[in-house]
């Protein structure tokens, strides 16, 4: 099972990273971040919002995928 989560800065009510993990505790997770993702928190913070819960893998990348083509990438 899976879970598809998005972080949304504070400051702009922006979602800036949409996500997928196996546990719950990826959503929460500030380890094995890029610089881009980083950057943004240390300066903005952010919120976790789970989108999606106890789906299979496959349905959870479908969905990952679907996320980023509406809100695009940066």
């Amino acid at each position: 099972m899976a879970v598809v989560y998005q972080h949304r800065r504070l400051d702009t009510n922006e979602i800036f990273y949409i996500g997928i993990g196996k546990l719950m505790k990826r959503a929460y997770s500030k380890y094995h971040r890029n610089k881009w993702w980083k950057n943004i928190v240390n300066k903005h913070d952010y919120k976790v919002e789970i989108l999606y819960e106890n789906v299979t893998w496959e349905e959870a990348c479908n969905i990952e995928i679907n996320l980023i083509k509406e809100y695009g990438r940066k």
